[in-house]
């Protein structure tokens, strides 16, 4: 259409995507697009597991002029892959190379490119691994690094400790599912640890306890503030996990002492914490951590850590997501919360007789027949209750306890003011068409919310505020 009206030629000429950029359609096409596009450099997506030879022969014949490149090949057609160890890519910035994993056979290996490509500052490889891993595709201007699903033939740790030496700029780092090859004895290389001083975020899923601890040893980053650490294993080592998280403690404390809001996710997979500092959102600090049965120590050290804050305790603005089933009735009370988090926003998923004393004591002031009313969270604004077993007059009564106190607006914060409930979700099975409209007669932002997707463990949760209440009374047996 474009050779025969001047109007689309305009339009064509300038959205250059359509004209620059090759996707495994067919061949008629992509030689059109590489005939268009001329000397322009060109990106290319082939996702198509079967990719014909001579079309990939086609776009090869044009590596000089790639910016990015991603490539999915089936195991059936990975040799074309081996076509990428001679080409040139003066101009490549961001390459992912994959090999689908319902496909995979064994990690396939490759020499990657003859010469060293100088502009690529991404590199993602799945299911394929480097037969040399001082290769020259890891380059000083590397800032994304991400090697997936790379079980056999992975680096040894002398060999990802050259790739990190060789990548000074590196600002993400993600290792999932790589089996480390052992080195000499299997040991750390020895030396200093490799500076990298721009590195913002670190993802190790699906490692082994040793592989995990041994590269954060390895690494010295001292401004990354975001962690995704997934172990594989049911039980993590104590010295393990010290070692952990001595190795995050500094730069965590450093955005705690900051801290302007924190949000903790507490569900039957995870733990997250997010401290967002009041300086940027570079200060931010993001903790994801799964691992067995560790969870509870993570919670444990960040009580330890909220604790150091800063004297006297100031509680932190909070949205705190608890997603745990089965609390049991005995757990401690959740009134001592309030002495160091002050909640916003607050999701439970919680059944049985825990929730039913949290909701109790955000119906209730505390030192009330003293005439000085202390209310649980004070500054609770939203509400949501994904699960709930309880009977519904009690949520009721601790919305309208809430809201006649805020309006009343008596005395000074800490004396019986509390802030207006604002907002308030219910799960789709909670509450009756009787208890939903009682509730919108109080509250108009009501909205409901799916379920949990499942219950989950009762240990970790009640580890967690039973570690807490002991930090806060020591006499507490």
């Amino acid at each position: 259409m474009a050779q025969v009206c001047r109007r689309w030629r305009e339009i064509i000429n300038g959205a250059p995507e359509l004209w620059t950029f090759v996707t495994d359609q067919d061949k008629a096409s992509i030689i059109m697009v590489l005939d268009t596009s001329r000397t322009h450099p060109i990106g290319l997506s082939f996702r198509d597991k079967s990719i014909d030879e001579s079309l990939y022969a086609a776009v090869l014949d044009h590596s000089h002029r790639w910016i990015r490149a991603s490539i999915e090949v089936s195991r059936h057609d990975q040799e074309v892959l081996r076509r990428l160890e001679g080409v040139n890519v003066p101009m490549l910035e961001h390459l992912v190379l994959e090999i689908p994993a319902l496909d995979r056979h064994s990690t396939f290996i490759l020499d990657l490119f003859r010469d060293h490509p100088p502009q690529l500052i991404s590199l993602t490889l799945v299911e394929v691994a480097i037969r040399r891993w001082d290769s020259p595709v890891f380059g000083p201007r590397l800032r994304e690094l991400k090697l997936i699903r790379i079980r056999t033939f992975g680096p040894t740790l002398e060999n990802l400790r050259s790739v990190l030496c060789a990548c000074p700029e590196l600002a993400h780092l993600e290792l999932k599912m790589v089996g480390l090859s052992k080195g000499i004895n299997g040991l750390l290389p020895q030396g200093h640890p490799v500076q990298l001083p721009l590195l913002h975020t670190l993802v190790l899923r699906l490692l082994s306890p040793t592989d995990t601890i041994d590269i954060l040893r390895m690494a010295e980053t001292p401004h990354c503030k975001s962690y995704t650490i997934f172990i594989h294993s049911r039980n993590l080592d104590s010295t393990i996990f010290s070692k952990f998280m001595e190795r995050i403690q500094q730069p965590f404390k450093a955005c705690i002492y900051s801290c302007r809001t924190l949000e903790m996710r507490i569900d039957n997979l995870n733990v997250r914490i997010i401290c967002r500092s009041d300086q940027s959102p570079s200060s931010d600090f993001d903790l994801k951590f799964a691992c067995g049965d560790s969870d509870e120590k993570v919670l444990n050290w960040l009580n330890s850590m909220l604790l150091v804050r800063q004297p006297p305790l100031i509680p932190i603005p909070v949205d705190l997501h608890l997603e745990y089933s089965n609390i049991a009735s005995s757990s401690p009370s959740p009134s001592y919360l309030h002495q160091l988090l002050d909640v916003r926003s607050l999701s439970i998923a919680c059944l049985q007789g825990w929730i039913h004393r949290l909701v109790e004591a955000l119906s209730i002031p505390r030192g009330a027949e003293q005439g000085r009313a202390v209310w649980m969270w004070p500054n609770l604004q939203e509400v949501i209750v994904k699960a709930f077993d309880g009977p519904s007059p009690a949520l009721l009564h601790m919305v309208e306890t809430r809201m006649e106190a805020a309006s009343l607006r008596q005395g000074p914060r800490g004396t019986g003011e509390i802030a207006m409930l604002e907002r308030l979700g219910v799960g789709q099975e909670v509450f009756t068409l009787k208890d939903f409209e009682a509730f919108r007669a109080l509250i108009k932002d009501i909205i409901v919310v799916a379920p949990p997707i499942q219950p989950a463990s009762t240990r970790t949760l009640q580890a967690f505020f039973t570690s807490f209440q002991s930090l806060l009374d020591p006499q507490m047996t």
